[in-house]
């Protein structure tokens, strides 16, 4: 039977591409938006539809940037308060500028989508630790061939000598 190994750089490597999922989610924006600094004004009452038709209230910090001379809104991760005055980086559309993202820790991570890629680590490293568990049995598990050779070879061997 062929025993597969996962080396710990892939298994880094895989945990690493699971982490960066929440911010993958602004891919387009960070890549292709434009980038300007925003300052939080206030803490506002934020409703938030979620799946569909429930709906999820709370505060959020309200983050005014101007694009072109026009005041726009962006708002925080709900009930996490940013500081008033604090400047953030915010990267927009350019061609719509309301739709835009937070560049901040909590912006990427402080969400509903940082569920899938919690789920997703748990079960990698449970399979990459049993997976890893086979595979190091198969390792020292030895042939009866490989035991009886040893065996003999123990049952051969001379004994040692004290040299005086």
């Amino acid at each position: 039977m062929k025993v597969y190994s996962i080396s710990r750089w892939g298994f880094r490597a895989i945990c690493f591409l699971i982490l960066i999922l929440p911010v993958s989610r602004h891919w387009k924006l960070l890549s292709t938006g434009s980038k300007t600094q925003g300052t939080v004004t206030q803490l506002a009452t934020r409703t938030k539809v979620v799946m569909g038709k429930e709906t999820e209230s709370g505060f959020a910090s309200e983050i005014e940037f101007k694009v072109d001379g026009h005041n726009y809104l962006a708002y925080g991760p709900l009930n996490f308060e940013y500081t008033p005055g604090h400047n953030i980086t915010v990267f927009y559309d350019r061609d719509d500028p309301s739709h835009n993202c937070i560049a901040t820790f909590s912006g990427f991570y402080l969400s509903n989508y940082t569920i899938l890629p919690i789920i997703l680590l748990v079960l990698w490293a449970a399979f990459y630790m049993s997976f890893n568990n086979y595979q190091r049995k198969q390792r020292f598990k030895k042939s009866k061939w490989q035991q009886n050779a040893q065996n003999k070879a123990h049952r051969n061997a001379q004994p040692l000598r004290r040299i005086p």
